[in-house]
């Protein structure tokens, strides 16, 4: 899926970017430089490549990138105001519907048609939204969005002209449906098994769960859409969108070629667009083999360059004559997850004392200077107008030490290591900590475990690949972790990471908070589509995570983009901060 509104993950070799500037940015006019290259061809670096272009199946950012020029929602997101607008569809005609929910009608666009000149009807809606809801399919993150929806109706006279009912109020009920990437029935399902099952009982996780066991439609299906051929080979990945993929080279690059018969080649709108004749992907995770690419001009774009080598390289004379090197807000934060399924962090007040001994600001001072990111102290963005200034947690080592010392944090064996214990087993107070290969983050490690050490916590800096990290979060194999989030603008819903129930695979709550206060708050939030009545729920849900403390905040970093001045572009909040079809050859 597209799920620009959902909570997904920002993966570690792009741990941190550079300084933020509050507007979006447009490419200036070049000197005269000759430049290497002059086709129209859009070169992109990225440090770490897609697990998997099926939509469905990861909510990866750097996957997102590149599917969603192949794929496309009923509805995008324009980049400066936020708002939802047409793109396989109309935005939805919102009505308040008898029993008090609400329903989303949405005209698909006369001139939407698939790769095979077939159009795209509400047919390949209601079989998207089955594939995703099947619960033999991998898509475990993205069904608590769509458990809401009760039907779809269709019209018997317009095959284009949908209604999407829901079962209650829903905060995100128009982002998500909006959001839903169209799927073509035709080759995804060619022998129509989903039309056998009712959407309503999928969408139902009790009656899903006993048809899973039953339905041989639904095993069917299941089996082979999973087959990991679905997402990486070229013939199997087709989509409404622009592109089509004619290449991927496992590790070192894929290739997206222009669509000759892109249904709306002649769009303006830059959600829409399709500039590029021919858009290369190449996967560097080394830094300087990233800037070497960039001085050999191999490259147009690179999104996510380390914050140091970023400044390095933006006072090259060289580069700057060829290269804008552009920043703008991220709508990210990153923090340190603590495991709370027992164990060390199992405890409220150890918990409390560990984020007494993380020196936030000497990490902004000494990795982003200048004021190259922006801390964090909850988990809502202070952008947001229901934001909540809890104040910060300070870094007080003494304060640390008491609070060990109350929870029974001892050093008995004259080791120099605290130790307690702990479900009737003495326990050493050693942590090790899993961080990404980036020098900000491998740098953050050895900060924190020098602050640690000096009150008796013993640290062991894990560097570890993302999707092993990643993996380890999933199965709570691990102890704390560096942890990053990234955001949208629309409203917050907290289900997928802070809901007891969303714990992995039902979602993203790795650290297994769980708390019934906020799971109540979770679900009147999530239904309360008022504005204002929302206001005292959001506030008293950052009131409980500031005390319970599942995570250290630490900061939200900008977004850092190096663009070539062969093309104009325009800059976004939204990840990953330009829309890469939308690049137009300067002339």
């Amino acid at each position: 899926m597209s799920f620009r509104f959902l909570a997904c993950l920002v993966l570690g070799l792009a741990l941190f970017g550079c300084g933020a500037d509050p507007a979006a940015t447009v490419a200036g006019e070049p000197a005269a430089v000759s430049f290497k290259h002059n086709d129209n061809v859009l070169r992109v670096g990225m440090r770490q490549q897609p697990v998997t272009l099926n939509p469905v199946q990861t909510p990866q950012a750097t996957a997102r990138y590149v599917r969603e020029l192949i794929f496309q929602t009923l509805t995008s997101m324009d980049p400066e105001t936020y708002e939802q607008v047409p793109q396989v569809a109309s935005v939805a005609d919102k009505r308040r519907e008898a029993n008090g929910a609400y329903s989303y009608s949405y005209v698909i666009d006369p001139e939407a048609r698939w790769p095979n000149g077939l159009p795209i009807t509400a047919a390949d809606v209601i079989f998207s939204l089955k594939a995703l809801m099947n619960p033999l399919v991998n898509s475990g993150p993205y069904r608590p969005y769509y458990t809401n929806v009760e039907s779809i109706v269709t019209s018997p006279n317009n095959e284009r002209r949908f209604r999407v009912m829901t079962r209650q109020p829903y905060v995100l009920a128009e982002q998500a449906i909006g959001s839903l990437t169209v799927l073509p029935e035709y080759h995804y399902d060619p022998d129509k098994l989903l039309r056998n099952v009712r959407l309503g009982d999928l969408t139902d996780a009790r009656r899903a769960e006993r048809l899973a066991e039953t339905d041989a439609n639904l095993q069917a299906f299941a089996e082979a859409f999973n087959q990991p051929e679905t997402g990486t080979d070229p013939a199997q990945l087709i989509g409404s969108g622009p592109y089509r993929l004619t290449e991927w080279v496992s590790g070192e690059r894929l290739t997206l070629e222009r669509r000759d018969d892109y249904w709306a080649a002649d769009a303006r709108s830059e959600w829409l667009r399709a500039e590029p004749e021919r858009i290369e992907f190449t996967f560097i995770p080394d830094p300087q083999t990233m800037a070497t690419a960039l001085r050999d001009e191999a490259l147009d774009v690179a999104t996510d360059l380390t914050a140091g080598k970023f400044r390095e390289l933006r006072d090259d004379p060289y580069l700057t004559a060829r290269y804008d090197f552009a920043t703008v807000p991220g709508m990210n934060y990153f923090g340190i997850l603590l495991n709370q399924q027992g164990g060390i962090f199992g405890d409220l007040t150890t918990r409390r004392a560990i984020a007494r001994l993380v020196d936030v600001d000497a990490i902004i001072e000494q990795l982003f200077p200048g004021g190259l990111a922006r801390r964090v102290t909850g988990p809502v963005l202070a952008d947001k107008e229901y934001y909540t200034d809890l104040g910060a947690v300070p870094y007080a080592p003494d304060e640390a030490a008491a609070l060990l010392a109350e929870a029974g944090w001892a050093d008995t064996n004259g080791d120099g290591t605290l130790d307690k214990e702990i479900d009737g087993a003495r326990r050493e107070f050693v942590v090790d900590f899993m961080v990404f290969p980036s020098p900000e983050s491998e740098a953050i490690g050895a900060l924190v475990a020098e602050w640690m050490r000096e009150v008796g916590v013993t640290v062991n800096v894990a560097v570890t690949p993302p999707r092993q990290l990643y993996g380890n979060l999933d199965k709570g194999d691990f102890t704390m972790s560096l942890f990053g989030l990234s955001m949208d603008p629309n409203p917050d819903e907290f289900t997928q990471v802070w809901a007891s129930t969303s714990v992995p695979p039902n979602g993203s709550n790795r650290s297994g908070f769980a708390n019934a206060e906020a799971d109540r708050l979770i679900r009147q939030i999530a239904r309360t589509v008022d504005e204002e009545e929302r206001l005292p729920l959001y506030q008293r849900f950052q009131e409980i995570i500031h005390e319970e403390q599942p995570l250290v905040f630490l900061l939200s970093p900008a977004t850092r983009l190096v663009l070539s001045k062969r093309f104009r572009y325009g800059t976004t909040p939204l990840a990953p901060g330009v829309r890469f079809g939308a690049f137009t050859l300067r002339k």
